[in-house]
C-alpha cells in the first residue's frame, strides 16, 4: 500500500479560477520542483526526510469544526480516504477533491492507486504547476478538472519553462481545463503573450486566468487592465481573478 506524505487536508471554499466560490476539499500534498518568489504557501513546497518539518499533517477534525489534529505522515490511501469522508457533506451535489500542493503530481505513483478508489463519488480538481506532463497522461483518465499554472519568468524569477507548458497542455487536450498564470509588477507583457500564445495555438477558448499577486508583488490596476485587453487579442476568455479565499479570510 502506497503512502505520501501531506501538509494538510481541509475543507473550504475555492478561491481561484473560474470554479471560484466552491466548497472543496483540499488535499495539500508536500513538495513541489519550482521555488516561485510569489509563492504562498511556502511550508507545502518544502519537503524533509527525517527531519522534524514535514514528519506531521494538519487534518481539520470535522465538518462542523474549524479545529485541526496531526496525522502521522505519510499518510496511506486508506487513511485519506477516511479524512476525505469525515468532510463530505452528503447531499444532492458532488463533492469535490482538490489535489494541491507544493505540486500534487510529484505523487502521481501514489495517486495513480487512490484515485480509482474515489473517483466514483468525488469530482477530482488537480492544482499544478503545468510541467509534469508525463505525470498527467498517467492520471488524464482519473481527474475531472485541471488548473493548469503558466510561470512567467518575469514573475517567478526562474527560468523559462514554455515548452514543458506547452507540453503539459497537449497532455490536457480533451479534459476540462483552464490556465492560470500569477502576474506580479516584474511581469512584462512579453511573458504574458508568450504565455498567451502558447494556450491560442492548442486552443483559444480555454479560460485565461490572470492572477494578481499581492503584496509588496502586487501588479498596478491599468497593468492588469493592459495584460487582459492585450491577451483578449488572441484568446477568447479572459478573466482577472484576485484569490478570493484571501479577501475572504478563510483557509
Amino acid at each position: 500500500m502506497k503512502k505520501a506524505a501531506c501538509h494538510e487536508i481541509f475543507a473550504s471554499i475555492q478561491g481561484e479560477g473560474p470554479w471560484i466560490g466552491e466548497r472543496h476539499i483540499f488535499v495539500r500534498f508536500l513538495g513541489c520542483n519550482l521555488r516561485c518568489r510569489f509563492c504562498d504557501t511556502p511550508a507545502a513546497v518544502r519537503q524533509t526526510e527525517g527531519g522534524q518539518e514535514g514528519n506531521v499533517c494538519r487534518v481539520q477534525t470535522g465538518i462542523e469544526s474549524s479545529a485541526f489534529a496531526e496525522v502521522r505522515n505519510p499518510i496511506s490511501e486508506k487513511e485519506l480516504t477516511e479524512i476525505c469522508s469525515r468532510l463530505t457533506i452528503s447531499g444532492p451535489s458532488r463533492p469535490t477533491i482538490s489535489l494541491t500542493g507544493g505540486e500534487p503530481l510529484l505523487h502521481a505513483s501514489f495517486l495513480a492507486e487512490w484515485l480509482p478508489q474515489v473517483k466514483k463519488s468525488y469530482r477530482i480538481y488537480l492544482e499544478t504547476n503545468g510541467i509534469q506532463f508525463n505525470a498527467l497522461r498517467d492520471l488524464y483518465d482519473m481527474i475531472d478538472v485541471v488548473s493548469m499554472d503558466i510561470k512567467l519568468p518575469s514573475a517567478t524569477g526562474l527560468d523559462p519553462m514554455w515548452e514543458e507548458h506547452r507540453r503539459f497542455l497537449i497532455a490536457c487536450s480533451g479534459k476540462a481545463h483552464f490556465v492560470k498564470t500569477v502576474v506580479t509588477n516584474d511581469t512584462t507583457m512579453s511573458d504574458l503573450m508568450t504565455a498567451a500564445g502558447i494556450l491560442a495555438e492548442c486552443d483559444e477558448s480555454v479560460p485565461f486566468v490572470v492572477q494578481p499577486a499581492g503584496g509588496p508583488l502586487a501588479p498596478g490596476p491599468q497593468q492588469l487592465i493592459d495584460i487582459q485587453n492585450a491577451a483578449l487579442r488572441i484568446l477568447r476568455d479572459v478573466r482577472v481573478i484576485p484569490q478570493a479565499h484571501k479577501i475572504l479570510n478563510v483557509p
